[in-house]
């Protein structure tokens, strides 16, 4: 088949695969990650109407503005989604930002003729979002899916592939016969229709497991998670409050990560209903023994974050051990003689300035790395990372 031909089926395949993961995001219209997702799928069927017309006629270059800025947020929302997912924020400005350029660049080269003009930033930034989301896929809960892992491979494959176009763009220039043969239309067409069928594939899967395995920390009632303590939104919104009124006056503040040890293996030994016991044992355990001013948050199903006022970082740890104390004194319940562990760790405004992403990014990779080492402990994130 021709380029031509080739660029007609993948389109068609870009467009059911997307109307079908469109109309399954409208039904289920919680699902925060699936929103930006659906935004992917929007964009590649953007993309399939923008250089359809402009493959008509040269005076149809608008079609390139589309498409090209289509392949930019296709590959952005991709990236934005999965944070979203692994329950970060998910900076979709950089996304509007990047497609932004892109749609000035392709404005000033396309309009006179020069069809390739803006390629090479299109394609760089597709890449660049490409390798971000390829990553974001294959670290926290994303990471620990066969599905995530997937999309996340799959997205490094678009990465390195559309990395490579640029090079040989550069290089060659897009008249020459071997640009032509593994970096034309037709190529492409192929690696984007693949990136789209896996994506839909892989993604629809997480999205039914989360919706039909949610714990009792993925359900809300108003600003608290169904656990008794603020959701992940809402913690964000009072702890940015709170940083900031700190950073005015100088005061000290701590950011304490807990992880549940082995939610996993007690969902799989026990059953949901212990995990789910566990969770709410855990989070009514952090009510009782945290500060009463403490801010207490719920960003993923056994996973917790906690402000507190501290004076020094001494405090900070006796908080977390206070804490960590009370947890191993009781059972989940009476019916689940289960002593619960968990991974702590704490970083605190005295290191890392007065910048919740900061805090939180560190006490996230503190728990990882002390998970890795079988957790159970409390870590102190004494370095600015």
């Amino acid at each position: 088949m021709d380029s031509t031909t080739i660029f007609i089926v993948s389109a068609l395949i870009v467009v059911l695969c997307g109307v079908s993961f469109i109309l399954n995001t409208a039904l289920n219209r919680n699902d925060a990650a699936g929103k930006l997702w659906s935004l992917s799928f929007i964009a590649g069927i953007a993309v399939a109407f923008g250089y359809g017309v402009a493959i008509i006629g040269s005076s149809n270059w608008w079609g390139l503005v589309v498409g090209n800025v289509g392949l930019v947020v296709l590959s952005g929302a991709f990236w934005s989604g999965s944070r979203l997912y692994n329950s970060r924020e998910s900076l979709l400005w950089t996304v509007g930002a990047a497609a932004a350029v892109v749609a000035i660049w392709t404005l000033i080269t396309a309009p006179g003729g020069d069809q390739w003009g803006a390629s090479s930033v299109t394609w760089a930034a597709m890449a660049v979002f490409g390798g971000f989301g390829g990553s974001e896929a294959l670290r926290g809960r994303l990471g620990r899916n066969i599905n995530g892992r997937i999309l996340g491979m799959s997205l490094w494959i678009v990465a390195i592939y559309t990395s490579a176009r640029v090079v040989a763009l550069v290089a060659l220039g897009h008249d020459d016969p071997d640009f032509s043969r593994f970096f034309g239309t037709g190529s492409a067409s192929i690696v984007n229709m693949s990136l789209i069928v896996l994506g839909s594939i892989a993604i629809s899967i997480l999205r039914a497991e989360k919706l039909g395995n949610n714990a009792v920390g993925d359900f809300t009632d108003g600003i608290h998670s169904a656990a008794g303590v603020m959701t992940s939104g809402a913690f964000v919104q009072a702890a940015t409050d709170h940083i900031e009124r700190a950073d005015r006056w100088q005061l000290g503040l701590a950011v304490i990560g807990a992880d549940i040890d082995n939610l996993p293996e007690i969902n799989t030994a026990f059953g949901r209903a212990a995990g789910d016991a566990a969770i709410a044992r855990f989070a009514q355990t952090l009510r009782n023994s945290a500060p009463v001013m403490a801010l207490i948050g719920h960003p993923a199903a056994g996973s917790f974050l906690i402000l507190v006022n501290v004076s020094s970082a001494t405090e900070a740890r006796s908080i977390t051990e206070r804490i960590q104390t009370a947890l191993v004194d009781e059972p989940v319940t009476d019916s689940y003689r289960i002593r619960l562990t968990a991974s702590f760790a704490i970083a605190d405004t005295f290191d890392h300035g007065y910048e919740l992403g900061v805090l939180t990014s560190a006490v996230t990779e503190a728990i990882r790395t002390l998970k890795r080492g079988g957790g159970n402990d409390i870590a102190v994130v004494s370095e600015a990372v």
